[in-house]
Order: C-alpha cells, then structure tokens, then sequence
C-alpha cells in the first residue's frame, strides 16, 4: 500500500500494490443523489520495483478468458495495452500464502508498530486494546481476489474459475497494468515519496480511483443477468469477508476503503472536467494532498510546510510526514461535530508532523498551514474544540500555522465510537458523490465543489444526511434534499467560493 503520511505509514507494504479490499457497504443513496443532480442542474442554469527485462518477458497473446475483458478496459480507458500479461491461478491457500509472502519481522518493525498504535492512541483514532497490524493482515487476506504485482508485471488471481466478480475485479487489476505501461507506476510512487508537499496515499486514492471507475463502467456495460449475477456474488463475498472480519477496528476498515470509496470520486470529477486527459495530468502531475479525499477533483498541489520541532528533551524522533485535510477531518471529527470538521479540514493548505519520546511516552506534534489568512481563526477555533478535555494535549496559536502536540493515553485509552466512524464516513460518501452529481450534470468543478461544500453546511443538513443511513430516502427526506440542492445551487451559482467558514 501506498504510505507517506500517517494514515499510509502504518499500513505501508512496499512489495506491492493489491487488488480492491473487501467490501464495506457503501452507503445506498442513488435515488437521493439522482434527485440532487438533477435540481443542480436546474439550479445552475507501496514502493514498486521497476523490472529490467525486455518484452520477450511476456505473453504473445493474453489468457483467453481475460482477452475480451482487456479488450474492454482499454476501450473503457482511452488507452492501449502495450502488451499482454500473464494471469496466475492460485487455490486460495497458495494465494494467500502468496500475498503475505512479503510479510516483515523483526524487532525494527516491532518497533515501527508500536510506535503507529501509539499515535493513532495519541489522536483518539483507536482504544487500547486495539492491534493496528494484526488488524491489517486479517483486513487484507480477507479481501482479495486479484492483484497485480508490478514488480513481476503478473495477475495473480484467487481461484481458477473466472465468475462475474471475478472478471469485474480484473478489469480493475487490468487498469492498474495500463497505469504500469504507459505511466510507471514505480516512477509515480517514487516521485510521490520524494515530494516535499504532497501525499503518497493521495496518489493510491488517485491509482485505485481510476480503476475502480473502469471497474464500475466495466460491469455496466456487462449484460442484465450478469449484474445481477454480479449483486449475489458481492453480497456473498461481502459477508463472508464481514464475519472473517468483524473485529477489525473501524479505523483500519476505513484506512483500506478510502483509496477505493473517495478516490473515484475525484476522478469523476475529473473526468466530467476534462475526460481521461485530466485523469492522465492528475496521476503524472505533482503528488496532491489528500484534499483528494475530502474535497472531490481537487488535485492542486498543497501549500509547503516546514516540519515542526520536537520537544528540547526529545528523544526516538520519526521523520516528518504529510498531514493534510483527511488526516485533519478524521482526527477532529470523531470528538466534535463531523460537519463542522469536514469544512475545517478543507481549510488545511498543507502540514507535516512528526513524533518524538519525551518523558517515556511517544508524543505526535502537527503543524498545519490554513489557505490563507481567514482561514487561521476557524481552523484554529476547531482544533482547540477537540483539544479541550483531552489529555495531554496542547494547541500552538503561535505564528502562522496551526498546531498541536497530542501524546498516548497508553493501553487504557477508550475505544472510539463505532456509530460515530460510520457517521464521519457517510457524511463524506454523500459530500463526495453530491461533488460527482453536480459535476456530471454539466457544471465547473468548482462549482461541483462549492455545491458539496455548501449542502453539508446548510442548517438541517447533517441531521438529514446522516438519518438516511443505508436506506432509500422517504417522501419527506427527498423534499429535504431537494431543498439542500435549491439553496446550495443558487449559492454557488452566484458565487463558487462560498460555503467556507
């Protein structure tokens, strides 16, 4: 997995880049985002290996029953394979032996991890007792059906029979090849890794982004029977992963969902701007921030920022690391209110952080830069909302940036609140598909935004999203996103900026 900042560090794993995760029930709002889209139409008037080898490395033709998906996927694309790859059938023992085989050990990672579950600790992100790692491994050879390995230039699949499930994950494995041979996928981790402003698991949510768009226009254009066929697969697959997974903490589920859930968002939004051009631009172009989580199409490079300075009497002190709008959205929004969270994050220009000993206990120091000026006293306002009655934390008002430094409760910290993670996670799933909505009913990106922006602000807004839960809306609730997108349209036909605090 790709892993610079702290939300990608801890669950880094350099040998390769693996398949889509398990699902995690996106929430169901089609019709409610069916009725948005149109009022606002109306209202607006891991590190890779590069591989020496030349082409006789690989296949003449390819696998006859990936043949025709490839066929379709670079159509899907607007891209040609260059050549063929081969595709490996395992039996789900070996396959999962496969997947963990690049698995690390030894006292240097022991270390590494304890240090991770300290500052998620540190930022109220999971309890105690939770265990980020073993997490994580149960997390990812639960979920996998397919990856591609671009060290090896390979397909590994789980399973020898290609059922509809199947064939819809390879078409997303298939776009990660055509990432590979046209863009270098090493070459972009690389660039991403040695960025001094942008994020590596901004690029992930731009890599995986991409292909779930092609997986997804993949199994519509497959035939009525198959997408049904499809829907009683994933639901299958989707519970058993559920029950193999049920005690991974909520923290870890969305970490491994994100890339997959927020990043089509911004790729939509792209697309509808600029077509697969823009998505091109966007994966070779400077590494964004991971605004591209929470402010759809938004893939401006972030504003530098100098990492801060650990404590005089530090001691074990980490390098410096990307913190951005997601990392600021979840660690603000799972103590005060997500709405108000999410418009702050979005305020963040750039920041980096770090952590340090200091007296035997592993501290997590932040320091933002707001986009400008008027942005500093709202940001600054929230993070002292969630500072205050914390424990061993303190907030920096000092200079320009905002920041603060949080330190682990230790193995008695509470576990956060499982209705709550769901909340943070529906309110940007609807941010982020109003952004898609707007954007494919022929508007600016800009305004997409200002539009997602804008409706989650408005008064009523958080309560009505929220309630939806994952369920279709009521007569009353369709009334009440109707109104969300008459007020948010006219806003931001008149002005794309607003809807900032």
């Amino acid at each position: 997995m790709y892993g610079e900042s702290m939300y990608g560090e801890a669950f880094d794993d350099p040998a390769r880049e693996t398949g889509s995760p398990r699902p995690i029930g996106t929430l169901s709002r089609s019709i409610a985002i069916a009725v948005f889209a149109a009022l606002l139409s109306a209202a607006a008037g891991s590190t890779f290996v590069a591989l020496n080898s030349t082409e006789s490395f690989f296949p003449k033709k390819w696998d006859p029953q990936v043949a025709p998906i490839a066929a379709e996927v670079a159509k899907l694309r607007g891209l040609d394979f260059e050549h063929p790859v081969a595709i490996h059938y395992l039996a789900d023992k070996d396959f999962e032996k496969q997947l963990s085989a690049t698995d690390d050990s030894g006292s240097d990672v022991q270390a590494e991890d304890d240090r991770d579950n300290a500052v998620f600790r540190s930022l109220g992100l999971v309890g105690g007792k939770d265990d980020l790692q073993k997490a994580e491994q149960t997390d990812e050879s639960s979920g996998v059906l397919a990856y591609y390995d671009p060290a090896q230039k390979d397909i590994i699949v789980r399973g020898t029979t290609l059922d509809v499930e199947h064939r819809v994950t390879i078409a997303h494995e298939l776009t990660h090849v055509l990432q590979d041979q046209h863009f270098d996928l090493a070459k972009l981790q690389k660039q991403a890794d040695v960025s001094n402003t942008g994020d590596s698991s901004a690029l992930r949510a731009l890599v995986e982004g991409d292909a779930v768009r092609v997986q997804q226009d993949y199994l519509k254009q497959l035939s009525t029977t198959d997408q049904n066929e499809y829907d009683r697969e994933d639901a299958a697959e989707g519970a058993r992963v559920g029950n193999e997974t049920a005690a991974v903490p909520d923290l870890v589920d969305l970490l491994f969902s994100a890339p997959y859930e927020f990043g089509p968002s911004t790729i939509r939004v792209l697309l509808e701007s600029g077509g697969n051009d823009a998505v091109n631009d966007a994966l070779t172009g400077p590494t964004p921030s991971t605004e591209v989580f929470t402010s759809a199409g938004d893939v401006d490079p972030p504003v530098p920022v100098d990492a801060p300075a650990p404590s005089p009497d530090a001691t074990d002190v980490s390098p410096p690391e990307a913190f951005g709008p997601f990392e600021m959205y979840m660690t603000l929004a799972l103590r005060i209110d997500p709405a108000r969270s999410l418009a702050v994050a979005n305020l963040v220009g750039g920041g980096q952080a770090l952590s340090f000993k200091s007296n035997g206990l592993t501290c997590y120091r932040v320091a933002v830069a707001p986009n400008d000026a008027a942005s500093r006293a709202p940001l600054l306002d929230a993070v002292q909302s969630w500072a205050n009655g914390r424990a061993r934390t303190s907030v920096d008002a000092s200079g320009d940036l905002v920041g603060f430094t949080a330190c682990d409760p230790g193995k008695t910290a509470p576990e956060p609140s499982s209705p709550r993670f769901h909340d943070v996670e529906a309110l940007l799933d609807f941010s982020s598909e109003i952004a898609v909505a707007a954007a494919q009913g022929h508007q600016s990106a800009d305004f997409a935004r200002c539009v997602a922006r804008v409706a989650v602000g408005l008064p009523g807004a958080e309560e009505l999203i929220l309630g939806l839960g994952d369920r279709e809306p009521t007569a009353a609730e369709n009334a009440g996103l109707r109104e969300l997108g008459a007020q948010s349209g006219a806003a931001c036909r008149d002005d794309v900026s607003t809807g900032s605090p």
